[in-house]
């Protein structure tokens, strides 16, 4: 047994495909299927159920997994701190966005990690809230921003910034001519639109609405912010998009961005394992970021 097998096995139970999984392994199926084959003759117990449609893991592989992924992360724990403790960042970090993120943050974050450490490659994994927490707390992530909180002991959070969601009504709306904030009740008679479920910005945006008695109205559309603003350019409907959206872009044809008040707010963190020192190298650079 060594590594190699057990990042076979992780990769696997993260696909249930075996050609997936080789493929996010950079090796053939063949090899992969063969080295895991001979993985369980040396353990002298079956691990993988393999049929033509579908790939389950036995009650035994369920736990050698869980085993696996700890070994994998704290073997790549120490190669960090190793190289962290000779003042030097890894060669390569895996960093997650969600989508209501990556779009509008991703250039400031490669440009403050080039800048702080020149000589690490950032791969850049985007996928929503859920996947990223689950690949921060086992490894498969070195770090995730997010903008919501994490309930998983293992991760820890560091606040890099808050952002304000805003109203978005089409131009010609009743409400776009409102130059003071206003009172998200006024909004009760249009209908809501939203990203669909697995979205942060989904429940954050319904939530607020909901307290405010509005969102009585709403359906999940959407799974990008730009398809959001053109529905509600065409009057589908109105929505709440981040402040940072609108950071390199000011305005939207057929747009108009109103703030709400109470103004409905997200906290931008950065998500790491508490057991990694490389979780608060990286806090440091993009916590400097602005």
């Amino acid at each position: 047994m060594n590594f190699r097998d057990l990042e076979y096995l992780a990769a696997v139970a993260d696909h249930l495909h075996f050609g997936q999984a080789a493929s996010a392994c950079h090796v053939s199926q063949s090899t992969l299927s063969l080295q895991l084959q001979k993985l369980e003759a040396g353990l002298g117990v079956q691990l993988i159920e393999r049929t033509n449609r579908r790939v389950v893991f036995t009650a035994a592989g369920q736990a050698f997994v869980s085993r696996a992924r700890d070994i994998l992360r704290a073997r790549q724990e120490m190669m960090d701190e190793a190289e962290i403790e000779a003042g030097q960042m890894p060669a390569e970090i895996t960093l997650g966005l969600i989508p209501t993120i990556a779009p509008y943050r991703l250039g400031a974050v490669l440009t403050a990690m080039k800048k702080a450490c020149p000589d690490t490659l950032v791969r850049v994994v985007e996928d929503v809230t859920g996947e990223l927490e689950k690949g921060v707390a086992t490894g498969r992530l070195d770090a995730a921003i997010l903008a919501t909180d994490c309930g998983d002991a293992l991760i820890e959070a560091t606040w890099l910034m808050d952002d304000e969601l805003l109203l978005a009504v089409p131009a010609g709306h009743p409400l776009a001519a409102r130059k003071r904030r206003m009172d998200p009740g006024l909004i009760s008679g249009d209908k809501l639109l939203l990203l669909k479920d697995g979205h942060c910005l989904r429940d954050q945006a319904l939530d607020y609405c909901t307290a405010h008695g509005s969102g009585r109205g709403h359906e999940s559309v959407a799974t990008s912010i730009e398809t959001l603003l053109t529905l509600v350019r065409h009057g589908a409907g109105v929505t709440l998009i981040p402040k940072m959206t609108l950071d390199h872009r000011p305005s939207a044809a057929g747009v108009v961005f109103v703030k709400l008040n109470p103004p409905p707010m997200r906290r931008i963190r950065l998500m790491t394992r508490k057991t990694s020192r490389l979780g608060h190298r990286l806090a440091k650079v993009l916590m400097a970021m602005g």
